[in-house]
């Protein structure tokens, strides 16, 4: 199944909470020309993050120091947390072959983590293991066998770690994460996706900025689900889509929200998040694939539907069409209305959605 290295470790006092060492430094500050409720973020920030902003409805915002105990913010933070990283593969950890073109090192990127968590030793991290496939992945190999891989793995290690971190290739990240968001159910941890456009190796990556801002994320924000981080912006995985092949800022989320947005300091949008689960957590491997998705163009020749859904020896169970606007369809195209008509009575499903991305 791969290799597996326990990284960090380092016995850290975290006994004193951080809202207690806020309080400490308030008291130090009285008397001084310091504003006594200035708290450096350096001394109070869990995972490196010094201050959560926590969006209100109303429009404003309060400022919470890590450690406050309330939705969206740290819930972690009188004892030394374990992060899994699950790494599938993907660019982030791919260096040049002989010809130039990038290609996956085993091990590599595990080494790099590695380093990387060594030197923020000053910075309290999250304890990380790190999970490495035999076989890395391209995303665009991954589906249904891979995520059962993935959930698999969450579920064995669940009760081990407070945090999990999947790292893979982006071309197929957003349907993976959302795969999980439906697999995973009574989810009471975070589950971060992430990746990166620019391998690790490279002197201009992206992949050190995503991978710290992942792994502290995992660990200090209390969202028990899974989550995409890219860039500056944690989203729902069930409401992202890949939207730039050429930008670090490559995913959006464009009917909802981002959860939260990585700054000086951290953006979380309360009243967006999903409330602590009350059932057993469940991992659900079961899935049927036997379906088709079709986007319509004009001119398309809708005989290939009426064919698919009047044919009575077909595998296909569900249809699902991508139309044009709100979700509409030629209405002047007799073989498409057959075709529907054949479709309903074939007990063939059939979803309508829109092409557009809002």
């Amino acid at each position: 199944r791969g290799r597996v290295l326990v990284l960090g470790g380092k016995s850290r006092d975290r006994e004193r909470s951080c809202s207690s060492l806020a309080m400490a430094v308030s008291q130090e500050n009285r008397g001084t020309n310091k504003d006594p409720y200035q708290v450096d973020p350096a001394q109070i920030g869990y995972a490196g993050m010094g201050q959560v902003v926590v969006k209100k409805n109303e429009g404003g915002v309060d400022v919470h120091q890590m450690g406050e105990m309330s939705q969206g913010i740290s819930k972690f933070v009188s004892k030394e947390t374990n992060l899994l990283i699950i790494y599938t593969g993907g660019t982030m950890g791919m260096k040049p072959d002989a010809s130039g073109a990038l290609a996956p090192v085993p091990g590599y990127l595990t080494e790099q983590i590695d380093l990387l968590v060594n030197s923020h030793q000053t910075d309290p991290m999250p304890t990380v293991t790190v999970k490495e496939y035999a076989d890395l992945i391209d995303s665009c190999d991954m589906g249904p066998a891979e995520w059962r891989l993935i959930a698999n793995d969450i579920f064995d290690n669940y009760e081990r770690y407070d945090g999990f971190l999947v790292i893979m290739g982006t071309d197929t990240m957003a349907y993976s994460a959302s795969a999980l968001s439906f697999m995973l159910e009574n989810l009471a941890k975070t589950v971060v996706f992430t990746g990166s456009q620019i391998p690790f190796c490279r002197t201009f990556s992206d992949a050190r900025r995503n991978l710290l801002f992942s792994m502290s994320l995992a660990c200090t924000l209390d969202i028990p689900e899974v989550c995409l981080f890219f860039d500056d912006k944690l989203f729902r995985a069930s409401r992202c889509r890949k939207a730039d092949s050429g930008n670090f800022d490559a995913f959006s989320s464009p009917n909802f929200q981002p959860l939260a947005t990585v700054g000086l300091t951290v953006e979380v949008n309360t009243s967006l998040l999903l409330p602590q689960p009350k059932g057993r957590f469940r991992v659900h491997l079961d899935m049927d694939t036997k379906i088709m998705v079709v986007k319509l163009v004009p001119s398309f020749d809708t005989t290939a539907i009426l064919r698919l859904a009047s044919n009575p020896e077909r595998e296909a169970k569900a249809l699902i069409l991508e139309l044009y606007g709100t979700g509409n369809a030629p209405r002047a195209d007799r073989t498409f209305v057959e075709a529907m008509e054949a479709a309903k009575a074939s007990g063939l499903v059939v979803m309508a959605t829109s092409q557009c991305a809002r």
